[in-house]
């Protein structure tokens, strides 16, 4: 979990040309004053990426890539940010000291991920000891070659003559903080490794830390479980964590999709034919931690979740949740085997790719689940049915899918399609005029306010007259999220009397509270002309924002104030505030 200062890595970047190292891996062209190439994070055809040696950033206007040169580093050769930074400083001939543990690790628990790093390591090692030889035997049986046991970090624990909690003792690490990792087990006075004679496989959190093991026995063994898996702890929260999703997050993006499936086996199989968006549940139920780990994406999610009935109702209660959130969600149903994992095995990757080309729309899927056990010649059970799907349609938005949706019934099943529009509106909540209207005028003020702010902020990522100008105009974002980051480029400069957007980004690449809206920020306006009377206009109409939002604030105040001298006063306020918004 090693990392450098921010000195040093500022240093780095500022001794690396972007053109030249994003040079060294794919042909870029002049054009102006950028330069241009295929960008290598999709399927390019045509120049789409752009890179701004003036900037030394790059923007891809196709798939959305951007940064500056050590995250294209990270990208292009899937390594870790601390690894790009080597990378970077060895293309400009300087050399990199590693001194400090990672500021994403929180200082908090900054012992309890050491012990599960020193962990790791004790069980990868064991897997390469003459102890580990069969252990390694069936994990090639099972079609798992070096490439995946490396990039998925699977290990071994071995039995108690070569006990995990030995080697954690000799490093006076305490008992119970052991025992609350789930790392051991005490039974009567003696303790024990809690993973004996398993192969071991690594659990992270979201952001690459790891929190937990799974373990599987791969010797005939009676009596046991065949998996086991760390019980919650400080670190190690289930419902929080989706299975590879850290390594999985960046690639979804470039894919526009990502994978969901139940267990973690069936995800390092997918990804072992090639697929890398691919996250593991760990279960069936998906937690509102996890969908809002899917939702930050922005991509379509596929859920592909077991071949049973089990994994049939999962599908649809996650797929309603999905949908709830706004998630574009597909589905995959794979036939014969029990779960991708079997699947891959028994009918080979080409298969499943080719499923995975053709999923089904969740709402085409969930009409086919709605006629199930249902005999649609019968009245009854076709009213049923239509009634169902109806109530379905209450929670799309698309008024097109609405449309041919309601055709198709009407034509398939000969009902009136006006019976089924009245009966249709019956169902959804009744929207009056006025609310319509004052939510459309709320929807444009949020748009105006997000895009004030977000280009408020990139400016201020340009140089020290635009910080001072938002000081001295502004000072101050509603907003949480864009505060916290106002309240970072600030400290940025005043720390490094300068700043840059390119060494922005390297600062919050260990944030993970703010580091996916600043990447957001500067994909959006990485191409803006940044100028003083730019700022100003945007600073105005957020000002204006503000304004009608106080106004808005004040009216309500005053219905509920029973104190006619107080309500003079809020009148008077509100007065001196219209003043303002003209």
């Amino acid at each position: 979990m090693a990392s450098v200062s921010n000195e040093e890595i500022n240093d780095i970047r500022a001794s690396a040309d972007i053109v030249a190292i994003i040079g060294s891996y794919i042909p870029l062209t002049q054009k102006g004053k950028n330069f241009v190439g295929v960008c290598p994070f999709h399927d390019d055809h045509s120049p789409s990426m752009s890179v701004s040696p003036e900037k030394q950033i790059y923007k891809c206007f196709a798939c959305g890539a951007s940064g500056n040169v050590f995250t294209f580093v990270a990208e292009y050769e899937n390594v870790s940010f601390i690894e790009a930074v080597r990378i970077v400083a060895s293309k400009c001939g300087k050399e990199l000291s590693i001194t400090t543990y990672n500021n994403n690790v929180s200082q908090a628990l900054k012992e309890e991920n050491e012990i599960m790093d020193l962990t790791q390591k004790f069980f990868l090692n064991n897997l390469r000891t003459k102890f580990g030889k069969d252990a390694l035997e069936y994990l090639k049986n099972r079609g798992l070659n070096e490439d995946i046991i490396k990039e998925f970090g699977i290990g071994l624990s071995l039995d108690s003559n070569d006990s995990l909690y030995q080697l954690l003792l000799k490093k006076n690490y305490d008992i119970k903080k052991l025992l609350d990792l789930g790392l051991v087990n005490s039974v009567n006075g003696k303790t024990y490794d809690m993973f004996t004679r398993r192969i071991t496989f690594p659990l992270w959190d979201k952001d690459g830390n790891i929190v937990g093991f799974s373990a599987r026995v791969y010797r005939d063994e009676k009596d046991v479980s065949k998996y086991m898996n760390s019980r919650e702890s400080k670190l190690f929260k289930k419902g929080e964590t989706l299975y590879n999703y850290h390594k999985a997050k960046d690639i979804a993006k470039r894919e526009k999709k990502i994978i969901v499936v139940e267990g973690f086996m069936d995800a390092i199989r997918i990804s072992s034919i090639g697929i890398k968006n691919v996250v593991a549940l760990q279960g069936t139920a998906m937690t509102t931690e996890q969908v809002q780990l899917l939702k930050k994406l922005r991509v379509k999610v596929i859920l592909c979740l077991d071949n049973d009935n089990a994994g049939l109702i999962a599908t649809i209660n996650n797929g309603d949740e999905l949908i709830k959130n706004e998630i574009e969600t597909e589905v995959i149903r794979l036939s014969g085997e029990k779960d991708p994992d079997e699947y891959i095995l028994a009918n080979g990757g080409e298969a499943f790719k080719n499923n995975v080309d053709k999923p089904l729309s969740y709402f085409e899927f969930k009409m086919n689940y709605l006629k199930q056990n249902k005999d649609l010649n019968n009245v009854e059970d076709l009213s049923i049915y239509v009634n169902d799907v109806l109530k379905s349609l209450t929670e799309i938005d698309d008024p097109i899918l609405k449309e041919l949706t309601l055709d198709k019934m009407s034509k398939e099943y000969n009902l009136s399609i006006i019976v089924l529009k009245n009966k249709l509106e019956q169902l959804e909540p009744v929207k009056i005029k006025k609310e319509i209207k004052s939510t459309v005028i709320e929807k444009q003020r949020k748009d105006v306010f997000m895009i004030g702010s977000e280009k408020i902020l990139y400016f201020m990522m340009n140089g020290e007259e635009y910080i001072r100008e938002y000081q001295k105009k502004l000072g101050f974002f509603e907003d949480s999220l864009y505060r916290e980051i106002a309240n970072e480029i600030v400290y940025f400069y005043e720390t490094n009397k300068e700043i840059t957007v390119a060494d922005f980004i390297t600062y919050v690449n260990d944030k993970n509270d703010i580091r996916d809206k600043v990447m957001e920020i500067v994909n959006d306006s990485a191409n803006d002309e940044v100028t003083i009377e730019a700022m100003d206009e945007y600073i105005d109409a957020l000002s204006r924002v503000l304004v009608k939002n106080e106004i808005k604030r004040l009216k309500k105040l005053m219905k509920s104030e029973l104190d006619e001298a107080k309500k003079l006063e809020i009148a008077l306020q509100i007065k001196e505030l219209k003043k303002e918004d003209v």
